[in-house]
């Protein structure tokens, strides 16, 4: 301990002065903004306000021919839904429901005024060798399909395999004697910025749902300024609603 000169402590500096009144109001204020932001979290993330499909991922890219031998690129798809499935013509009654729902679907959607204008179907066959150009644009007619709202398409063997068996993660196998193939009948619903957004069973086809998805999608997208915000962060907390 230093001493004075009359042997006396020497005085020392005092480091304990209390805080100004600004400091304590910026503290507190920053305590404040802490708990506000805490409970904000905690709130949207238990009452999920407002709730979003996930974004899966980006459809691969592709090159397949419609049923008019024209080429069909991923990038054609871009700035409406589209509901995709995989089948091949052949497939008779295994596929029967899908194909029916699919139509149901369509007549739904063409007297809302959205088919065409907010979504396409497309139809993907892994079959090129029976399901040729013509033999899709048959195909198409039988179910009065129309051009601007459901393509079909077919391709290479080896690059279909890549696309849907790879990429997409659906199992389809080689044609047997009689020409049927076994596989998984699943419907991807990709957004308008080419995002796979949700999947569904294609032969338990809820309409209900489809058209819930659909309108979920059409709010986000067409959401702006604070609402856009609020869309991120509904993704970024898991915001999703259930099956």
């Amino acid at each position: 301990m230093a001493l004075t000169h009359e042997g006396l402590p020497a005085t020392q500096p005092d480091h304990s002065a209390p805080l100004s009144r600004t400091t304590k109001l910026i503290l507190l204020g920053l305590l404040g903004l802490g708990l506000l932001i805490l409970v904000a979290v905690l709130w949207f993330t238990i009452a999920q306000p407002v709730q979003v499909l996930p974004r899966i991922r980006a459809l691969p890219s592709f090159v397949l021919q419609d049923q008019y031998a024209l080429p069909l690129h991923e990038s054609d798809l871009r700035g409406r839904m589209v509901l995709i499935n995989f089948t091949y013509t052949g497939c008779t009654d295994a596929c029967a429901a899908q194909r029916e729902a699919l139509v149901t679907l369509r007549e739904t959607l063409r007297a809302d005024g959205r088919l065409g204008r907010e979504l396409i179907f497309l139809t993907i066959s892994f079959d090129p060798e029976r399901d040729s150009s013509m033999v899709l644009q048959t195909y198409a007619a039988q179910l009065g399909a129309e051009r601007n709202s459901w393509r079909f398409a077919t391709g290479d063997p080896a690059e279909l395999k890549a696309l849907i068996g790879g990429e997409l993660g659906i199992y389809y196998g080689l044609p047997d004697a009689t020409g049927r193939i076994e596989h998984e009948q699943q419907l991807l619903l990709i957004d308008g910025n080419g995002q796979l957004r949700a999947r569904y069973d294609g032969q338990g086809i809820k309409q209900e749902r489809l058209l819930r998805d659909l309108g979920m999608i059409r709010e986000e997208l067409g959401s702006s300024g604070l609402m856009r915000q609020i869309y991120e962060a509904s993704h970024l907390f898991l915001c999703y609603p259930p099956d």
